[in-house]
C-alpha cells in the first residue's frame, strides 16, 4: 500500500474510532461523550470529546459523514456540555459517565482537559457556521471561570493545573482545593489563548511569560523542553494552532521547536536501540500512553529529568509527528503495516508495542487523545483544515492580538 492510501486509511479508521466510541444514543444525558479508552467503554473523557467534535468536522469535509448529520452531532454534543457534563466554574470534570455526563468518582476538574475539549468546541463552531452551534459554543466557553484558577507565585502569574473539593479525591495529596500549577513549557499553551479571548489582556500576557521556559539542546540547536520529554507535550497545542504560520510575541518558532523536539526524540530511540530491540530507525516515538504494564509516562532527552527508556514505542506519538518529520513518521508507518501486522486494527494502528518484553507485546487498545491528535496531525498533514479552521476562528484571531502572535510568510 502506497503512503497516500496507508494515511487515508488510517484517517478514516480514526473517524470511525469516535463513530464507534462515542455515545450518539438519541435521547440520552451522555449524548456526545466518547470513551476515555477502549479498556472501559463506560467512561468518557472530556478530553476525548474535543478530539470528537474535530472528527466531526474532519467527516463532514471528506465526505464520511452528512454534513447534516454532522451538525447535528455537533450541536447535540454542545447541548450535552453545557448542561449535563459536570463542571465546576466551567471547568469540566477529567472523566465522566457516558450515559449521563455525571463526575466519575472524585476525579479532578482538569484546566487541560477541559481546554482540550474547548479546542473541539471553537473548531466545530468556526467550521460548520450554524448559530445554534456558535451560540452554544459562546455560552460554554464564557462560563470558563478563568480567573479562578490564575494566580501568583514568585512574581510570576500561573495557571492552576486543577481543582478538586474532595477529601481523598485524585491527585489531592493534603488539604481539597487547588491542585499544582502549570509553570512549564508542556501542552498548556492553547489555555493562555483560550483565556487571552476571555480575561484582561494585562493579565493574558502575563500569564503567557508567566511559563518558564527551559531550554536543552539536539543537534547543535536550542529547544525549549518540556521537563519531561514527553512527545505528546509538544502536538497537542500544535495539533489544532497553526504554529508554521505564526511566531510568539518573542519570536519563538514552535513548529521548529517541535520539529526539532521530535528528531531528538526519535535520536534518543536510535542511541539506546543496541539495549531494546523495539527502537530502530523505523520504530520510534517515547509518549505517554499504552504500556505492557498500563498507561505509561515516558520521555526522551532533551529534558529536566533523566529519562529511562523501556522499549515502548508510542504509535500514536510518530503518527502525530507526520507534519514535523514526514519522512520519518512515513517509513515508520510502512514498517509497521508491513512487519508488524499486530499493530493494525479496524481503526488503523494501536496505540503502542513493546518487543523488549516476553512474550512481546502489542497494545489492542485505543485511547481518544492519542488516536484524535494522529488523526488531527494527519489531516493537517493534508489539508492544514484543522490549522486553518481552528487558527482564523474569531476566538482566536483575538486571542492571538492579545497575546502579540504575527503572522509570517511561509
Amino acid at each position: 500500500m502506497d503512503n497516500f492510501d496507508l494515511l487515508q486509511r488510517e484517517l478514516k479508521g480514526s473517524v470511525d474510532f469516535f463513530l464507534q466510541y462515542t455515545n450518539l444514543q438519541a435521547g440520552s444525558r451522555g449524548y456526545g461523550l466518547t470513551v476515555d479508552s477502549t479498556k472501559d467503554t463506560g467512561v468518557a473523557s472530556i478530553a476525548s470529546v474535543g478530539f470528537a467534535l474535530t472528527a466531526w468536522v474532519i467527516a463532514a469535509e471528506r465526505g464520511f459523514m452528512e454534513r447534516d448529520t454532522a451538525v447535528t452531532i455537533t450541536h447535540q454534543t454542545l447541548h450535552t456540555l453545557l448542561h449535563h457534563a459536570a463542571h465546576h466554574r466551567g471547568f469540566f470534570a477529567h472523566y465522566l459517565h457516558m450515559d449521563s455526563g455525571r463526575r466519575v468518582k472524585k476525579c479532578e476538574y482538569s484546566t487541560i482537559d477541559t481546554a482540550l475539549c474547548l479546542n473541539g468546541v471553537i473548531t466545530a463552531a468556526a467550521y460548520f457556521g450554524d448559530a445554534q452551534i456558535e451560540q452554544l459554543a459562546r455560552q460554554l466557553l464564557e462560563r470558563v471561570d478563568w480567573h479562578f484558577i490564575i494566580f501568583e507565585k514568585e512574581g510570576k502569574t500561573l495557571f492552576r493545573m486543577a481543582y478538586n473539593p474532595d477529601e481523598g479525591g485524585d491527585y489531592v495529596t493534603g488539604s481539597p482545593g487547588f491542585i499544582y500549577q502549570w509553570h512549564m513549557a508542556a501542552e498548556q499553551k492553547m489555555m493562555y489563548l483560550q483565556a487571552a479571548a476571555q480575561i484582561e489582556p494585562a493579565v493574558a500576557r502575563r500569564l503567557y511569560q508567566g511559563f518558564s521556559r527551559d531550554r536543552g539542546e539536539f543537534a547543535g540547536h536550542s529547544i525549549i523542553i518540556d521537563p519531561g520529554g514527553n512527545l505528546f507535550a509538544y502536538q497537542f497545542s500544535e495539533a489544532w494552532l497553526d504554529t508554521a504560520r505564526y511566531l510568539d510575541p518573542d519570536g519563538v518558532d514552535w513548529f521548529e521547536n517541535t520539529r526539532l523536539a521530535t528528531l531528538a526524540n526519535r535520536q534518543f530511540c536510535l542511541e539506546h536501540a543496541d539495549r531494546f530491540k523495539t527502537y530502530h530507525a523505523q520504530s520510534w516515538g517515547v509518549s505517554c500512553g499504552d504500556a505492557p504494564w498500563g498507561y505509561d509516562v515516558s520521555g526522551s532527552t532533551p529534558s529536566l529529568h533523566t529519562p529511562k527508556p523501556n522499549g515502548t514505542v508510542s504509535i500514536y506519538g510518530a503518527l502525530s509527528s507526520l507534519p514535523f518529520t514526514p519522512e520519518h513518521t512515513l517509513e515508520m508507518m510502512q514498517y509497521l503495516y508491513q512487519h508488524h501486522p499486530q499493530t493494525w486494527g479496524p481503526y488503523g494502528f494501536y496505540d503502542a508495542y513493546n518487543l523488549d518484553v516476553s512474550p512481546p507485546w502489542y497494545s489492542h487498545s485505543l485511547y481518544g487523545i492519542d488516536k484524535g491528535c494522529s488523526m488531527i496531525m494527519i489531516e493537517n498533514y493534508f489539508s492544514r483544515l484543522v490549522w486553518e479552521t481552528y487558527t482564523n476562528s474569531p476566538v482566536i484571531q483575538k486571542a492571538l492580538g492579545v497575546l502579540g502572535f504575527t503572522r509570517r510568510d511561509v
